[in-house]
């Protein structure tokens, strides 16, 4: 770890609680999340009103960061999900205003799984699931824009004008970006993969 990351480094971390913490034992709104060192390095989750669980970094085979991609960046939607032997999944999110707090939370994870040489168990992407429905979703949605278009044309009388051109060309590339996005969250966006360093990491944090 670099000094400056040491200096910036948050010793607690809150999230957002969700039903997969509550069914975990957790309550409350929100979770405080810290990792802890020693003879066996874990992560310690507590929910605001009762609850405690901790997570030995040898008990964890996956943890794996994702983002939904909104229109703007705002809207973006980010979580982390852990798997271990023979326990549900547990999901990390981030409260409404502590995206910067989870993005740093995921991060110091992923160092910690490093120092237990555990650093290839850390993945992005989303789930198969989401990448093949947000997949079929673009292309369905790119026929329905193109059909609506050419079916509003034909009921044009007489020969094609500027506006009718222009109604052609924002229809037809809004298609044809909705048919490239479902190709592209096949590639480098989708799929889950383990990440090939902390800077890969980061493009899936705030």
């Amino acid at each position: 770890m670099t000094e400056e990351e040491e200096l910036t480094r948050i010793d607690r971390y809150e999230l957002r609680n969700g039903w997969t913490m509550r069914r975990a034992g957790l309550k409350g709104l929100r979770i405080q999340a810290e990792i802890v060192d020693g003879a066996a390095p874990a992560l310690i989750l507590t929910g605001s009103r009762r609850g405690r669980l901790e997570i030995p970094l040898a008990d964890i085979d996956y943890i794996r960061a994702s983002v939904d991609q909104g229109k703007f960046r705002w809207a973006d939607s980010y979580r982390c999900l852990i798997w271990r032997a023979g326990e549900p999944k547990l999901v990390l999110a981030p409260t409404s205003f502590g995206k910067i707090i989870y993005g740093e939370l995921i991060l110091e994870l992923a160092r910690a799984m490093k120092r237990v040489g555990r650093f290839d168990r850390v993945e992005r992407g989303l789930q198969r699931w989401e990448t093949i429905f947000y997949s079929i979703f673009m292309v369905l949605a790119a026929a329905f824009i193109a059909y609506a278009a050419w079916d509003t044309l034909q009921m044009t009388r007489g020969p094609m004008e500027g506006m009718d051109f222009i109604f052609l060309g924002v229809t037809g590339g809004f298609s044809l970006f909705l048919v490239v996005a479902s190709v592209r969250i096949w590639g480098d966006i989708g799929p889950p993969r383990p990440v090939r360093s902390l800077k890969d990491l980061r493009e899936v944090l705030p």
